[in-house]
């Protein structure tokens, strides 16, 4: 059975939600690094990279994640509000507005690169690309299209990692080849289509961002409902997680807050020992 795992956006909080189910998961027999595909956008392409790179996520990391990086005179507001006033009133994500927050994007001013780069890809202890099939997602700044890096696009896994995670209007653009990259997640929160690569059997997706998780959820819960009808169209199981009423609580209103973080964590290893016995005991069949 070939099975596909999608992690979707959803910043400092996605990531410890996401983890933490992965080793939820792992605790009661459910080991998803055993994925034929591995599809990551923004946080989802930083734990999707440690899955893909065989880590066993219960454990620690080999060094610290760097800190989120800022400018020294704080983040652009201006920006911020004007970007992501856009992002919750579109009703569907086009290269058109795609071009438009990229734009904005590579006018706000940010860190640099090399600082983001450094506080995404190139803290995970994953040097370079791994075995497992690992399709990370970006939106090119200029054009608005979406792109899919992998190993084959000559890139380093690092900065593809850094492009997948530039929140445009507060992390910068990342610079690969002659272009600029903004977030995977102003395509779609999870890009779930990206899965239908190996024409799957079973996809799961796990997706943080969902309406009352973000002020663009609405938007990136069309997006996968869509993404999801194509799997299906094509003749997928599709398993789609998101966080419940309490996960909502946890999550709390920044998806950038280390505090939420430790709370979203706790809940994410429930939520894995349950969709063990549940959901997800479909992972181990055939």
């Amino acid at each position: 059975m070939k099975r596909a795992l999608v992690l979707g956006g959803g910043g400092v909080v996605g990531v410890a939600w996401e983890t933490a189910i992965v080793t939820g998961l792992l605790e009661k027999g459910v080991d998803l690094r055993e994925a034929d595909l591995i599809v990551g956008t923004s946080a989802g392409s930083m734990v999707g990279s440690r899955l893909a790179g065989g880590q066993d996520l219960r454990a620690p990391l080999g060094k610290p994640l760097t800190a989120v990086p800022i400018p020294a005179e704080g983040p652009d507001l201006p920006k911020l509000r004007d970007i992501f006033g856009r992002w919750s009133s579109v009703d569907t994500v086009t290269p058109e507005f795609c071009r438009e927050i990229g734009s904005l994007s590579l006018a706000a001013k940010t860190a640099t690169e090399a600082e983001w780069i450094a506080s995404t890809g190139g803290s995970l202890g994953v040097e370079d690309w791994p075995a497992t099939a690992l399709r990370i997602s970006a939106v090119n700044a200029r054009s608005g299209e979406r792109v899919l890096w992998s190993g084959a696009s000559g890139e380093a896994l690092a900065p593809a990692v850094a492009s997948s995670c530039a929140v445009p209007g507060m992390f910068p653009p990342i610079t690969i080849g002659a272009e600029r990259y903004v977030d995977g997640g102003v395509w779609s929160g999870t890009n779930a289509d990206a899965a239908l690569e190996i024409a799957p059997e079973l996809v799961v997706v796990i997706a943080p961002i969902t309406e009352g998780t973000a002020s663009f959820g609405a938007l990136a819960d069309r997006s996968l409902l869509a993404e999801v009808a194509a799997c299906e169209s094509a003749g997928a199981n599709v398993v789609v997680v998101v966080p419940g009423v309490a996960e909502k609580a946890a999550f709390g209103p920044d998806l950038m807050s280390p505090a939420a973080a430790t709370e979203a964590a706790a809940a994410g290893l429930s939520r894995g020992h349950e969709l063990a016995k549940a959901a997800l005991a479909v992972w181990n069949v055939g």
